[in-house]
C-alpha cells in the first residue's frame, strides 16, 4: 500500500483523541509510529524507534510504541520492560491479532482505536496517575 494512501485512509484527529484518552489517568506514555520506509523486519524497525524517541528511558518503563510501515503493510508493537512484565505475552498477542484483523479488513483507523483503548486499560490498571504527559512526546509520528 501507498504510504500516502494510508495516511488519508485514516482519521488522525479519532486516533489522537484515542491516544489521548489511553494515557489520560496513567503515567504511561504511547506514541503511534508511521514510517514512510519499506521495512523488512517491524518488530526490529520498532525496537530501534523505540530506542530513538527514548521511551525506554521513561522513569516506569511503561512506554508503548504502535509501529506501521504502510509501504511493506507490517506492523509492530512494542513496550517498555515494566509494561509487559505486568501485561504478559498473551496481552501483546492478543493486542497484535486485534491489529491485524481490523487491518486485514482495511479498518486501520478502528483497528488504531480499538488498540489504543485496549492499551489504555491495560496502562490504567497497572501505572495508575493523574500527572499530565510528562515525556513532552509527540502522540504520532512519521518518518
Amino acid at each position: 500500500m501507498k504510504v500516502k494512501h494510508f495516511l488519508n485512509s485514516v482519521e488522525h484527529d479519532r486516533i489522537q483523541q484515542a491516544i489521548k484518552s489511553a494515557e489520560q489517568g496513567t503515567s504511561g506514555d504511547i506514541v503511534l509510529f508511521i514510517s514512510h520506509r519499506s521495512v523488512e523486519d517491524p518488530l526490529a524497525a520498532a525496537n530501534d524507534e523505540f530506542r530513538k524517541l527514548r521511551l525506554e528511558n521513561a522513569t516506569d518503563k511503561n512506554s508503548l510504541l504502535i509501529f506501521l510501515a504502510p509501504k511493506t503493510q507490517k506492523f509492530a508493537v512494542v513496550g517498555g520492560t515494566a509494561l509487559h512484565e505486568k501485561v504478559g505475552q498473551a496481552w501483546w498477542d492478543d493486542l497484535v491479532a486485534l491489529l491485524a484483523s481490523h487491518f486485514k479488513e482495511s479498518r486501520y483507523t478502528e483497528g488504531l482505536v480499538a488498540a489504543l483503548e485496549q492499551a489504555g486499560r491495560a496502562l490504567k490498571t497497572h501505572f495508575p496517575n493523574d500527572a499530565p504527559d510528562r515525556t513532552g512526546q509527540q502522540d504520532i509520528v512519521e518518518e
